[in-house]
Order: structure tokens, then C-alpha cells, then sequence
């Protein structure tokens, strides 16, 4: 196969891109941003829970011990960890990798992986019940659902759900909400897991990301690509009731183990709203790092653990003082955290440094100028645009993410990659010299429901 040229120009770092084996791979040496402060050492650090951060660059889970601040061991796992669930009881930690087949298993007593699951191509979001006998994950790319008695680690149960990505569990665990990310056919589809059935399938504007049953199991909470809201949905009618404005480009959320506070990831802003669910009003926004991703919270309630995936650090949130205190270096783009029960350990920081500005603390930078015959594409509200575009064989075409998240443009078939521009961070480009002609399809690797066409001709 005729390789594509990439000419990587502000292009932030990443690994290889998703959901193919790569035959040609563009990889950029690692760069992480600003100084970061470390707790001190206290004396409840004997009784302090581990968090398990997946650092998606490193194809690994780190162990954060939560008295010191600092990661004491990475546990290598399969390409691409995605969710990471820690257990009821906190014996285990079950981690998705959505550039591979399979779940992994890590006791945390030996925190070394003890055992895989196979479901399927790309894996994503995955929900535990309660009791943790059950778990439920999304299987992007076999357009399923696969239920798994943790038991055993056999799956029992498998729905058909098209780009099944986020899942959540009602709290009695009888019933699944699954984010499916078809384009032009987004929807929540809930599952009715004691009937084993499609209950209802609500059609959504946009692609869905996080879902969160409330704690009162009444509303599913759930934010949408592109959008500015936390949506409310009523679980016993379908239909939504509320819209909170949070910021641009939310996330994830959590909810405080007292259920006065939704605490909700804003990706666009860099920082952590704070929302009450009484009056479903934003009542504080905290600054975290650039681009975060994912929030834990310790059993009491204390602290909130914010990974930011555009600077390779945990940001520690004390809740009370709605401020950060500690910033911590964790390793190569944390994306999911999960912490075991626990109270929180640390009592004294050191004062964390300003927030860097832009990804990585890299600032944006000027697109390179387009010669003639050349192709430019822009990647805004999370949509290629144009979305079918036409350049000749020995001409360029520069991808420039508008958007305040990172994208990527990949071109797979069923050999293997064609090109992967790398993790474009916003305002910045990167441009492909297009060698081979042929009509391709390609997607955003971190978004995979952005879809579009290239055609190069001779």
C-alpha cells in the first residue's frame, strides 16, 4: 500500500488513534505542561483509598495513592483504556480499552491484571450495579451491549444497540440507558434488563456522552456533543424536562454522596461546575486543568478528583472551599478515574500553580497557507465540514479543529490505516499530502460518530 504523507504542523501529541491496527503510524514525542504541587504526607495514609486513573497514552492504569499524591505503580492493559470501574468493596477494577477486544480485570490487592474478557471490537462505557455482580458495557464497534456476571466473567446477555458508547444503571439495576452515537440516528436506547429487552428508544439531536441516573432514580441526567446543557430526562416518561446551562462542551458528571450537588466535567471551559439539584442552578465553577476529562469523588465527599487529559495531571477539589489545592502529575492523557471507598487523606497542600493556557500549554498557531489545488477542512461542532471534499493525488489537505476539544482525522479500511492525522488540538492543524487515489472514509478517532469522504483523484 502507497503510504499518505503527514506533515504534522501543531499537532499536539497522541498515540496511535482507534478502532484499527495501524499500517502506518505518525507518532510525536511526548509533551506535558507547567510545574505541579504534591500534597504532603499525613498521618491518615494508612486508611487512604487508591484512585485507578486510565492514561489513555500509556495503554495503562496508574495507582494514585490518595495520602501522597503520586502514582506508585502503572498496570499495563490492553490499547486504548476507556472506562475504569472500580468494584463495591474495592477488590477490583474493571477497565475497557477501546482500541482492543477486551475488558481487563485487576485485583488491587497485587494491583496486576488477573483476567480479560473478550466482547467484541471496541469496547467503550461501562456500568456496575451496585451489588457488583453485574456488569454492563457498550461495544462500539459490534453495534451491541453485552452483560457480564462478574461471577464468572461470562457474558449472559447481549442487546443490539447501534455505537453503544456511554452506559449507566438505574440504581435497582433492572434498567440500562445506553448512548447510541449514530449519525442521524442518535438516541438513548433503554434496556429492560429483568424482561431482557429493548425497552424504548429515545431520538436525540445530537450524539449523546455521559448518562447519570440521579440519585433519587426519578431523572437521567445526560450532556450531548456540541452543547452548552446538562439535560434532564424523566425516567417515567421519556421526555425532557430541564435544561441547565453549564458551559461549553460538558462531559461527565458525578453526584455528591450527600445528593445536594451534581458535579459536572466542562470540557470547553476547563473547569468543574458545580450544580445544585434542588433548583438545577450552577452555584460555583471551578477552574481545573486544560481539557479535563473524568471526576471521582471520596466516600465522604470532601474532594473531587478532576483528570485533565490536555496537561497530564490530576486536579484535587476540595468541595467544601470550592477550590483546587492540589495538582498532580499522573502520566500520559488521563481520561477515566475511579476511586476505591474511602475517606479523603490529605489535609495539607502545597499551593497548586496557575492554570496553563491552551492544550498542553502549547498556544494555537496560524494555519499554514493553502497552495492551489489544496484542501481545507475544518472540524466544528463536532462535524467535518465540509463533509465529502475532492483534491488530486500530490495535494495537500489541512484538517483545523474549531472546535475547544481535540479531534482526529483517520482513514481505515479493512487492511489497516490509511493516514491518522494525531490528536489536533483546537486552533491548530495538521495536513496530509493525499498519494494514492481511491474515495476514503475517515472519522475522528476521540468522536467516531464524525464521519466524512475524501475522494483523491489521479
Amino acid at each position: 500500500m502507497q503510504a499518505h504523507t503527514v506533515s504534522h504542523r501543531d499537532a499536539a501529541p497522541r498515540r496511535l488513534g482507534i478502532r484499527a491496527l495501524a499500517l502506518a503510524a505518525i507518532l510525536l514525542s511526548g509533551a506535558a505542561g507547567g510545574a505541579v504541587s504534591q500534597p504532603r504526607q499525613t498521618a491518615a495514609a494508612a486508611m487512604a483509598p487508591k484512585a485507578y486513573v486510565g492514561l489513555y497514552g500509556d495503554d495503562a492504569i496508574g495507582v494514585l495513592d490518595a495520602a501522597t499524591g503520586r502514582i506508585v505503580r502503572t498496570i499495563k492493559v490492553a490499547a486504548g483504556p476507556e472506562a475504569v470501574i472500580v468494584a463495591p468493596g474495592g477488590g477490583r477494577v474493571y477497565v475497557s480499552s477501546e482500541d482492543a477486544t477486551s475488558l481487563s480485570v485487576i485485583d488491587t490487592a497485587s494491583d496486576a491484571v488477573i483476567d480479560t474478557i473478550d466482547v467484541g471490537k471496541f469496547p467503550e462505557g461501562m456500568a456496575l450495579s451496585r451489588d457488583g455482580k453485574t456488569l454492563v458495557v457498550g461495544v462500539f464497534g459490534e453495534n451491541q451491549v453485552d452483560v457480564i456476571d462478574t461471577s464468572t466473567l461470562r457474558i449472559t446477555k447481549r442487546y443490539p444497540v447501534g455505537m453503544a458508547h456511554g452506559v449507566t444503571l438505574a440504581p435497582d439495576g433492572k434498567t440500562a440507558y445506553v448512548g447510541a452515537q449514530v449519525p442521524g440516528h442518535n438516541a438513548i436506547v433503554v434496556l429492560d434488563l429483568a424482561a431482557g429487552r429493548v425497552a424504548a428508544r429515545v431520538p436525540l439531536a445530537q450524539a449523546p456522552r455521559g448518562l447519570f441516573v440521579s440519585p433519587d432514580a426519578a431523572s437521567l441526567y445526560f450532556t450531548l456533543a456540541n452543547s452548552a446543557e446538562v439535560q434532564v430526562l424523566d425516567r417515567a416518561t421519556n421526555t425532557v424536562t430541564a435544561h441547565i446551562t453549564v458551559g461549553p462542551i460538558p462531559h461527565q458528571m458525578a453526584f455528591t454522596p450527600d445528593h445536594k450537588y451534581a458535579l459536572v466535567v466542562v470540557q470547553g471551559a476547563g473547569q468543574l461546575a458545580v450544580v445544585d439539584l434542588a433548583s438545577r442552578q450552577v452555584t460555583a465553577d471551578v477552574p481545573v486543568g486544560n481539557f479535563p476529562h473524568w471526576v471521582g469523588i471520596t466516600s465522604d465527599g470532601t474532594l473531587a478528583y478532576v483528570t485533565n487529559e490536555g496537561d497530564d495531571t490530576v486536579s484535587v477539589v476540595d468541595l467544601a472551599a470550592r477550590k483546587v489545592v492540589a495538582t498532580l502529575p499522573v502520566g500520559s492523557e488521563p481520561r477515566k478515574i475511579s476511586l476505591q471507598q474511602g475517606a479523603g487523606a490529605m489535609s495539607q497542600y502545597e499551593p497548586s500553580p496557575a492554570a496553563a493556557t491552551g492544550f498542553a500549554g502549547q498556544p494555537a498557531q496560524p494555519v499554514p497557507p493553502a497552495r492551489a489545488g489544496d484542501v481545507q477542512i475544518h472540524m466544528r461542532a463536532f462535524a467535518f465540514g465540509p463533509a465529502s471534499a475532492t483534491v488530486a493525488a500530490g495535494h495537500r489537505v489541512t484538517w483545523i479543529d474549531d472546535d475547544p476539544v481535540p479531534h482526529t482525522a483517520t482513514a481505515q479500511t479493512t487492511r489497516g490505516k490509511l493516514w491518522d492525522t494525531g490528536q489536533v488540538v483546537p486552533g491548530r492543524s495538521v495536513t496530509v499530502t493525499m498519494t494514492k487515489p481511491g474515495t476514503y472514509q475517515y472519522q475522528c478517532d476521540d468522536h467516531p460518530f464524525m464521519l466524512a469522504k475524501l475522494i483523491v483523484t489521479p
